[in-house]
């Protein structure tokens, strides 16, 4: 079921417990470029999943303008 945000709720969870957990990491002296790191993927994860468009093959180019290089 889509929310209002246009994630489902299971992506919604993913997001809550990815936080959770970079929260633990920060709390426990994880190093910031590791931190950065994660909170980057969570961030392409959200913005990824709000327009459907799946985890792109390339990180370092989440363009959605480059759809055939979707690993879905």
């Amino acid at each position: 079921m889509r929310t209002k945000t246009g994630l489902t709720s299971k992506d919604q969870n993913f997001i809550d417990s990815t936080c959770r957990s970079i929260a633990k990491f920060d709390k426990h002296g994880v190093s910031e470029i590791a931190l950065r790191q994660q909170i980057y993927m969570l961030g392409l994860f959200t913005f990824r999943q709000f327009y459907k468009a799946g985890f792109p093959s390339d990180y370092k180019n989440p363009s959605l303008n480059n759809l055939a290089s979707v690993s879905r």
